[in-house]
C-alpha cells in the first residue's frame, strides 16, 4: 500500500472509530449518567416495575430510532456519498443532545419532563441510525482486504471507549456533585455535564471528518441502485439482510444486557456503591477497548465466521454465567464486582470487533450503505423491548435471573445467524457481489 493511500485509510478508520464511539456515547450515556438523577424526571412514589419500565424506555427510544436513521440515511448514504450522510447524522445528533442537557425536570414540567427526554432520545437515534451508514462503510472500502479486520476492530472498539467515556464523566462528576434525591446537585446539574460532553465531541468530530475524510473511490466509481431498499428487503441481497438479521438480532440482546443493564446490575446485585460501579466500568471498559483490533484480528486470521461463532458461544456460556453468578449473590465487594465486569465485557461485547468488517463484506458497493445500516439496526425493534420480556420471564423465574436468559438467548442467535452465511473473509469490496467479482445479474442502475 502506498503511503497516500495507506494515510487515506487510517484519516478514514480514524473518523469511522471517532464517529462509532460518538455513536455509542450518546446511545449508553443514559444508562450510566442518569441512573443517579432519575428522582430529577421520575416522582419518588412512581412504583418500582413502573420505574423500571420509564428508565428503559429512555433508553430504548434511541434504539427504536436507529432502525428509522438506518433507512433514511442508508438510502443517501449510497445515492449521494458516505461522507455527506456522516456529517449529515453526526450534526443532527450534536443539536439533539444539547438540547437534552438544557431539559428541566419533573418538579418543574410535571411527565412532560420524561416525554421531552424520551422524545429528543428518539430522534437522536434516528440521527445516530445515520452515522455507521456513511463512516463504516467508507473505512472498510478503504482497508486493505487482508486487514479488514484489524482495521475494522479498530472502529468497533470506538463502543468500548466510548463506554469508558461515560463511565469516567460520570466518576469525575458525581465527586464534586453528589447524588441523592431530586434536589441534590447530581440530580439538578451534574447529569448535563457528561450530555454538554457528548455535543462538544460531536462537534470535534465534524471538525475533523469535514477536513481528513475523503470520500470513498470505491462508492463513487460504483454503479449506483435506483432503490437501495426494495435491492436489500425485495431484491436479489434479501437472503442476505435476513442472515444479518438474525445474527445481529443476538448481538443487540447481547449489547442490551452487557452494555445497558450491567450498571444497575452491579449496584443493585454486586452491593457495592454508585462510584465504585463507575470505576468497575472505567476500568472494564477501557481494558477492553485495547483488544478490540485484536478480536478482529483473529477474523483476519481464522476467518469471520468462526471469530462470530467463537464470540456466541462466549456470550451463551461465560457472560450469561457472569450475570447468573452475580443475581445468585456468589460475589460481592469491589475486587470480585470488577472481575464479573471484565468478564461481560470482554466476553459480551467482543463481537463489535468483528461486525464492521463482515457487515460490509455481506452487501455489494451499490447497497452497502443501506444493507449495513438496515442489517445493523432493524433487529433492535425486536431486542430493544428487552425489559418487557424480562417483566414476561420474571412470571416464570426470579427477575434477577432473565438477564441470563436472554443472553443465552442471543449468544444462540449470533453462532445460527454466522453458520448460515458464508465465509466473507478477503472479500473484494468493490465487487458487485459480496464475497466475488462475478455478478449474479445487473443491477437497476444509473451513472
Amino acid at each position: 500500500m502506498s503511503a497516500p493511500q495507506l494515510r487515506r485509510t487510517r484519516r478514514a478508520v480514524f473518523g469511522a472509530s471517532f464517529g462509532f464511539f460518538v455513536d455509542m456515547y450518546d446511545v449508553y450515556l443514559p444508562t450510566v449518567a442518569l441512573v443517579p438523577a432519575m428522582n430529577y424526571f421520575l416522582p419518588a412514589d412512581m412504583p418500582a416495575d413502573t420505574r423500571a419500565v420509564a428508565s428503559a424506555l429512555i433508553f430504548v427510544a434511541t434504539l427504536l430510532g436507529r432502525p428509522v436513521g438506518s433507512t433514511i440515511f442508508g438510502w443517501l448514504a449510497d445515492r449521494m456519498g458516505r461522507r455527506k450522510v456522516t456529517l449529515w447524522s453526526v450534526a443532527g445528533c450534536a443539536v439533539c443532545t444539547a438540547l437534552i442537557a438544557a431539559l428541566p425536570g419533573y418538579a418543574t414540567l410535571g411527565p412532560a419532563s420524561v416525554f421531552l427526554l424520551v422524545a429528543l432520545r428518539l430522534v437522536d437515534g434516528i440521527f445516530l441510525g445515520g452515522e455507521y451508514t456513511g463512516a463504516t462503510p467508507l473505512a472498510m472500502e478503504e482497508a486493505p482486504a487482508r486487514r479488514r479486520g484489524w482495521y475494522g476492530g479498530f472502529i468497533g472498539g470506538g463502543s468500548a471507549m466510548a463506554n469508558c467515556i461515560i463511565a469516567a464523566a460520570t466518576f469525575a462528576v458525581l465527586e464534586f456533585s453528589p447524588s441523592g434525591g431530586p434536589d441534590s446537585p447530581y440530580s439538578v446539574w451534574g447529569w448535563r455535564i457528561p450530555f454538554v460532553l457528548g455535543a462538544l465531541l460531536c462537534v470535534v468530530f465534524l471538525v475533523y471528518y469535514s477536513r481528513s475524510v475523503e470520500e470513498s473511490e470505491t462508492w463513487k466509481s460504483a454503479a449506483k441502485a435506483r432503490n437501495p431498499l426494495r435491492e436489500i428487503l425485495f431484491g436479489r441481497s434479501r437472503r442476505d439482510f435476513a442472515q444479518v438479521f438474525l445474527l445481529m438480532a443476538g448481538v443487540w440482546f447481547t449489547s442490551n444486557m452487557a452494555s445497558g443493564l450491567l450498571p444497575t446490575a452491579l449496584e443493585q446485585e454486586g452491593h457495592i456503591s454508585p462510584t465504585e460501579v463507575t470505576l468497575a466500568l472505567i476500568i472494564g471498559q477501557g481494558t477492553h477497548a485495547l483488544v478490540f483490533p485484536f478480536v478482529g484480528l483473529l477474523g483476519d486470521l481464522i476467518g469471520r465466521r468462526k471469530a462470530l461463532v467463537y464470540n456466541g458461544i462466549a456470550v451463551a456460556v461465560l457472560c450469561a454465567g457472569a450475570f447468573w453468578g452475580l443475581a445468585a449473590g456468589w460475589w460481592s465487594g469491589f475486587p470480585a464486582i470488577l472481575v464479573v465486569t471484565l468478564v461481560v465485557r470482554f466476553a459480551g461485547g467482543s463481537v463489535f470487533a468483528v461486525t464492521p468488517s463482515y457487515l460490509c463484506e455481506r452487501f455489494p458497493p451499490a447497497t452497502r450503505g443501506s444493507g449495513f445500516g438496515l442489517g445493523y439496526s432493524t433487529p433492535l425493534l425486536i431486542t430493544s423491548f428487552y425489559a418487557y420480556y424480562q417483566n414476561w420471564l420474571g412470571n416464570l423465574i426470579p427477575r434477577e435471573y432473565t438477564a441470563s436468559v436472554l443472553l443465552v438467548l442471543g449468544g444462540v442467535l449470533i453462532i445460527a445467524g454466522a453458520l448460515l452465511g458464508p465465509e466473507t473473509r478477503g472479500s473484494d469490496l468493490s465487487a458487485t457481489v459480496p464475497g466475488g467479482s462475478a455478478p449474479r445479474g445487473p443491477l437497476p442502475a444509473v451513472r
